[in-house]
């Protein structure tokens, strides 16, 4: 992105749908680059979306005419992003389940059930947005909800691959049992969260060296 400042999040957004000529694109790099520089937690990550689609359907609000295309994309460009939240999000749990010094059972129950969650985050902030949303944008978005339900999105289907993988191989050697078997965190630990943002940028770097 070149022209889009990610230094507000919200502005960032309005400003991609109004001057970007790659909305999915820009709006994938927004949530990414904001995501990797704050808390890598399922608060900050609800943050992060309500801020993206607030400034993304203000901005859809000034266009003339039809808004449908703008914010497909932005629903698009979210998914994509969150798609990359999750594979970090794997990366980590894989790297943390080997090193039992620095993360415990607590960690890992913590980082899996935020995983879980991740889909849902999305669905919700983007039913939250579209009910309180103005009326230039909330057919829209209530729209694209109702399609993301019905079929599902790409961050919910990886999700689910994901989670069936670890548990694989959390299995073996009974790594699982004592992993669901461990009270949760209150939240992830520091080093797990550092870790994760790590892997998303890196993940991040790669993909815009293949472009």
């Amino acid at each position: 992105m070149t022209s889009i400042d990610i230094k507000n999040t919200q502005e960032a957004a309005h400003a991609a749908v109004l001057h970007s000529d790659d909305i999915e694109n820009d709006i994938r790099r927004i949530v990414v680059q904001t995501l990797k520089e704050s808390k890598f937690e399922p608060e900050a990550i609800k943050q992060t979306l309500h801020d993206v689609l607030e400034g993304a359907s203000e901005g859809a609000s000034h266009q003339f005419g039809e808004n449908t295309e703008a914010l497909e994309q932005v629903v698009s460009g979210i998914d994509a992003a969150l798609t990359q939240v999750a594979s970090a999000s794997k990366l980590a749990i894989e790297e943390a389940s080997g090193n039992l010094k620095d993360f415990s059972d607590h960690d890992l129950k913590r980082a899996l059930t935020d995983l879980r969650e991740l889909d849902g985050i999305f669905l919700n902030t983007l039913s939250e947005v579209a009910n309180k949303g103005q009326e230039a944008t909330k057919a829209t978005l209530t729209g694209l909800l109702e399609h993301l339900q019905n079929s599902g999105s790409s961050v919910g289907d990886s999700v689910t691959k994901i989670l069936s993988d670890l548990h694989h191989d959390l299995s073996k050697g009974g790594r699982l049992e004592k992993i669901q078997a461990a009270e949760m965190a209150k939240t992830a630990s520091i080093g797990f969260i550092r870790m994760a943002s790590g892997m998303l940028a890196g993940i991040a770097d790669s993909l815009e060296g293949k472009k």
